[in-house]
């Protein structure tokens, strides 16, 4: 079943980018976010691994918010992330999610000025998970995050694996995410 294409519904939102070869793609899906929603504001903070994957000049080109590379001495780290903030920021959607990202997310590490703004924030953050398998430790640090109110895992699609092109499910699903996000940011406005 392919997602619905749902619009950002709200005037601010936050994209992290964690190192995954579906970090490639995220262009794509800015340059798309900016053709259907034009006025909404998006802000990206790309993790040092995935920069393997997509630069942060390519990411500036399509965006029109604070673009950022997630590490302490980086210059252009906006100082809202010290209170769990981005800019305006309605949400935060952390796309794509690697297994390794989600783990320290649910161990509470804030270990790089994106982690510690999301293990901080209020606002709503849903993860694009892209794990390679599953397994009852994958799934009990799923469920410790699911413990905080204002985290939610985006819903999964089929996809093609990178590795053998055979179809697997992952949360990789911006619009997805964006509905999910939407929703949360409708509830906390009553």
């Amino acid at each position: 079943m392919q997602p619905t294409l749902t619009p950002f519904a709200g005037q601010e939102l936050h994209l992290h980018v964690s190192g995954s070869i579906s970090a490639s793609l995220v262009p794509w899906w800015v340059n798309w976010l900016r053709f259907t929603t034009p006025d909404v504001v998006v802000n990206v903070s790309v993790s040092s691994r995935a920069t393997a994957f997509v630069s942060v000049d390519a990411l500036r080109a399509l965006a029109n918010g604070q673009v950022w590379l997630d590490e302490w001495d980086e210059p252009s780290v906006p100082h809202s992330w010290r209170d769990g903030r981005s800019g305006a920021s309605e949400c935060f959607v952390v796309f794509p999610a690697t297994l390794d990202t989600v783990m320290r997310l649910a161990q509470g590490r804030a270990d790089s000025p994106a982690h510690m703004m999301l293990q901080i924030t209020d606002l709503p953050i849903v993860l694009a998970d892209v794990f390679p398998a599953e397994n009852e430790v994958i799934e009990h640090w799923r469920a410790v995050l699911l413990k905080r109110t204002n985290v939610s895992f985006a819903p999964r699609i089929e996809t093609p694996r990178a590795t053998d092109r055979s179809t697997t499910l992952s949360g990789f699903n911006l619009p997805g995410a964006l509905a999910l996000a939407n929703r949360a940011i409708a509830d906390r406005r009553g």
